[in-house]
């Protein structure tokens, strides 16, 4: 057994088994009741020298005309190393007031001589930090912080989420003593919601999953919710119940988890988080005649909504009919739109200078390892990378020629788009970078990927490349492109190839036999 699998094993044994529950209308933490035990807890065993304990993370997810996004956390200070958690960041998604908060409170509680004092964060102290054009953070300090005292915070964020929404993490790198999340699904949705425990499905489990979903595909949606009914909307589940798979509609459903342990750290490049028992959130269906105030919402699935924004959409009469009809894509009809995208599939059809430039950068060579090595060098060269990883251009590609200077999407997708116009076989490859865990490859979520590379083909040969790299050496890749997969968008063999491969190899094609 390996050394991973031996931590793995040892991991599942100090967790303890989720409650699965339904309707329960007593909340775990209250605002303004806070017991003196709570000030005595102390973490045992292996979590014993721990800085910091959470005395109770609860979530709430309301799906309306909005996805209502509720939490209320409360963390005991244990030493002075604990005192780093007195400062927190909420990242939120600020374009097109895609979230905002419509609650937000925080505050310090300490024991003095017997009587519990509470200290408030100023609002005045919250500040929003801007990312880039997309993300912000709301940032805090709490006040009056010292070992032995208590911070909590409680907010509500109105968010624009309707396909997949936010991930929830039981366990945390300090240890949890309990971890509740509860999930409300309307009438008009259907919701595959994925417990997942440390579990990666086995070839086998693979396909029978994938059959469980090809029947929510075939089958009518009265006969869907009658057959899940009988089996308390469990679409599937391993034997040990590591992975569940529940496909809810007008339901309620309450996860707890308690007593886990703090996990800070894991072997090998993997996330710490992909380690982490989670809840995933994905919309399956939703079909009905909605009211004008869900029009925000429902904006988010068109297809273009990523590159028109809701301004442009919420102007056009045709952009949203009277009878709304969702429906997750399968992988073809994903890659197909993909595709017809103006800011991806279009961007490899314009002309970025024709072939007299296209010669003139590989010095009228023929080979293609010179003419793949010089265009690859011209594009680092000539085009500025800032910063952002994205899946779609931001800009026209006009645009982007003037002001010679874009995201990942940007300077990657006009990589391809010569390569292509030099003769050379290229495509592009969909990722998701390294820091948010693996992707989901069983369905297309399309919020998942993040970035997107080249892959090129010479001599039979697939080399993966990134302009974003920082080097004209066209072996090196960005480190965020290491230890994940790729989907390939292409007309015919779309598809997922490994970047890294189980056992540590290189990214393929990079151990080539050609000079460049």
């Amino acid at each position: 057994m390996s050394a991973m699998k031996t931590f793995i094993n040892i991991l599942l044994c100090l967790l303890t088994l989720p409650v699965f529950a339904g309707n329960n209308d007593k909340y775990p933490i209250r605002w303004n009741k806070v017991t003196t035990a709570e000030f005595r807890v102390k973490p045992a065993g292996q979590d014993s020298a721990a800085a910091a304990v959470v005395l109770c993370d609860f979530g709430n997810i309301e799906v309306t005309n909005r996805t209502f996004y509720s939490r209320h956390t409360r963390i005991k200070i244990l030493n002075n190393d604990g005192l780093r958690y007195a400062r927190v960041e909420i990242p939120y998604q600020t374009r097109d007031r895609h979230d905002e908060f419509t609650e937000i409170k925080a505050r310090t509680l300490v024991m003095k001589n017997g009587r519990i004092i509470s200290y408030k964060v100023p609002a005045s102290q919250m500040e929003k930090v801007v990312i880039n054009d997309r993300w912000s953070k709301l940032r805090f300090t709490f006040p009056k912080v010292e070992p032995g005292a208590i911070i909590e915070y409680q907010y509500t964020l109105a968010s624009l989420d309707f396909e997949n929404l936010d991930t929830w993490y039981f366990q945390c790198e300090i240890p949890t003593l309990w971890s509740e999340l509860r999930f409300d699904v309307p009438e008009p949705y259907t919701y595959l919601v994925t417990y997942e425990n440390n579990r990666t499905l086995a070839p086998d489990e693979a396909e029978a999953y994938g059959y469980k979903l090809q029947w929510m595909f075939d089958t009518k949606p009265r006969q869907r919710r009658i057959d899940l009914a009988r089996n308390n909307e469990l679409l599937y589940a391993t034997a040990e119940n590591r992975f569940k798979v529940w496909a809810l509609n007008n339901r309620r459903k309450t996860i707890t988890m308690r007593n886990l342990p703090g996990l800070a750290y894991v072997p090998g490049n993997q996330p710490v988080t992909e380690f982490y028992p989670k809840l995933t959130f994905d919309l399956f269906e939703s079909s009905g005649i909605l009211p004008r105030s869900f029009r925000p919402l429902l904006l988010t699935t068109a297809d273009d909504y990523d590159t028109r924004g809701e301004w442009s959409m919420m102007h056009d009469a045709n952009a949203i009919p009277g009878y709304i009809h969702y429906r997750l894509k399968t992988w073809s009809q994903f890659n197909e739109k993909l595709l017809e995208n103006d800011r991806f599939g279009k961007y490899l059809m314009k002309n970025a200078g024709g072939n007299y430039l296209i010669d003139s950068i590989a010095h009228r060579s023929q080979d293609p390892e010179i003419r793949l090595a010089t265009i690859f060098a011209y594009v680092v060269k000539n085009f500025k990378w800032n910063g952002e990883f994205s899946m779609y251009a931001s800009q026209s590609f006009d645009d982007f020629l003037v002001h010679q200077k874009g995201s990942s999407a940007e300077i990657n997708l006009l990589l391809i788009n010569m390569l292509q116009r030099a003769g050379i076989k290229a495509d592009p490859l969909l990722v998701r970078t390294n820091d948010l865990g693996a992707p989901e490859t069983m369905y297309p979520i399309r919020n998942q990927f993040n970035h997107v590379i080249a892959v090129a083909e010479i001599k039979g040969t697939q080399l993966l490349l990134d302009a974003t790299s920082g080097t004209t050496d066209v072996r090196k890749l960005n480190k965020m492109d290491i230890g994940t997969m790729g989907w390939i968008v292409r007309e015919t063999n779309p598809g997922w190839i490994d970047i890294f491969s189980p056992k540590g190899n290189p990214p393929v094609g990079i151990e080539s036999s050609f000079n460049l």
